[in-house]
């Protein structure tokens, strides 16, 4: 992980020190550094590692939820601000949340994330058109996504149920395709992805309650079959049908990023 940082001093904030494994020679890059642990021990493990570094730069390890802290009050814990990274070992029952907050809600949010997740799903994280998912769109319409490389369970003490890997995620400086709003763009991606094993017609009128025939002159104007399934969308085709929806004076939408879990 320390070779796949992207090579800049910006600050960085680490998800999950846990006793400070990767922290510590984070913090020896001598780049500002806060990482925030939910478990009271782990931290003053953290804390007692990061203590023992001679020159180790500027690094604390703060407690809290990783998904109620302020980037901004975070890294000014350091004395530092935007731009920034985030580096860390993702929680695997809360990664889509993780995700939704950094790429989504935080503000200011980091230029690039270096996670690790369980296998599984990174690789949906990065899957290519043809093999998306709910949580490979809502992380490629704000950033790029690359698989960078697996994590063997016997890497790990004491090795978990699952492999892991690691991707590395750069966002971009606006979404990947023009949209009507976040919002629009996504109130279609959650509807057709609502049964991703049905035809697109019948996924879109279910998920949004549309009138019989509705959904496939929607999928018509849109030059979409309407047998396909929502896997096989590009991100392209997701915006096209975000403005067909627009542009029919539908309702508002709900908020803007999907439950991508």
């Amino acid at each position: 992980m320390l070779d796949a940082l992207p090579d800049s001093p910006a600050p960085l904030l680490e998800i999950g020190p846990g006793d400070g494994a990767l922290t510590a020679r984070l913090a020896a890059l001598g780049r500002p550094l806060t990482a925030v642990e939910l478990d009271p021990g782990m931290a003053w493990r953290a804390r007692r590692r990061l203590s023992e570094l001679r020159g180790g730069g500027n690094a604390i390890v703060i407690e809290g939820d990783i998904l109620d802290i302020e980037p901004a009050e975070a890294l000014a814990a350091v004395g530092a601000a935007a731009p920034y990274g985030l580096v860390g070992n993702l929680p695997y029952a809360i990664t889509a949340p993780i995700l939704r907050r950094f790429l989504a809600e935080a503000a200011p949010p980091p230029d690039w994330l270096l996670i690790m997740v369980q296998h599984e799903v990174a690789r949906r994280i990065v899957a290519p058109d043809g093999k998306r998912s709910l949580l490979s769109v809502s992380v490629q319409f704000y950033a790029e996504a690359e698989y960078l490389f697996a994590v063997e369970r016997e890497s790990f003490r004491p090795p978990p149920e699952v492999r892991s890997a690691v991707v590395r995620i750069r966002r971009l400086p606006a979404p990947a395709v023009d949209a009507p709003g976040e919002a629009r763009f996504f109130e279609v991606v959650r509807a057709g992805f609502r049964h991703p094993r049905k035809q697109l017609h019948n996924s879109l009128s279910q998920g949004i309650w549309l009138e019989e025939g509705e959904a496939q002159r929607w999928l018509a104007g849109c030059e979409i079959d309407p047998a396909r399934r929502a896997q096989t969308l590009t991100l392209e085709e997701w915006a096209r049908l975000a403005w067909w929806r627009e542009r029919s004076g539908a309702p508002e939408p709900p908020p803007a990023y999907a439950s991508a879990s």
